[in-house]
């Protein structure tokens, strides 16, 4: 009886191990990166694990920010859904 306890001991003590490795290195490869870069103001890419700079398109196309859009973009609205009709009352 005593081994057995001795070995579940042991066991526990690793299965416990295991994890806080698992969790030191969760937060040492992903959390603790992510919030640096999105402090620092970049862009977390989690696929590659790494941080982007954020560019406008203003500035990768150096277009001016006062010119209009050149296909009118901005000028269209989004359609209002179509509102149902109300139901007949009934008699």
């Amino acid at each position: 009886m005593n081994k057995t306890f001795t070995r579940l001991k042991y066991i526990f003590l690793g299965l416990f191990l295991l994890s806080s490795a698992g969790v030191l290195a969760y937060h040492g490869l992903w959390v603790w990166p992510k919030e640096r870069c999105e402090a620092r103001g970049g862009a977390w890419a989690g696929r590659w694990l790494k941080c982007g700079t954020v560019y406008s398109i203003e500035t990768l196309t150096r277009r001016p920010l006062n010119v209009p859009p050149i296909n009118g973009e901005a000028r269209l609205k989004p359609e209002a859904p179509a509102t149902a009709a109300p139901a007949p009352a009934k008699k």
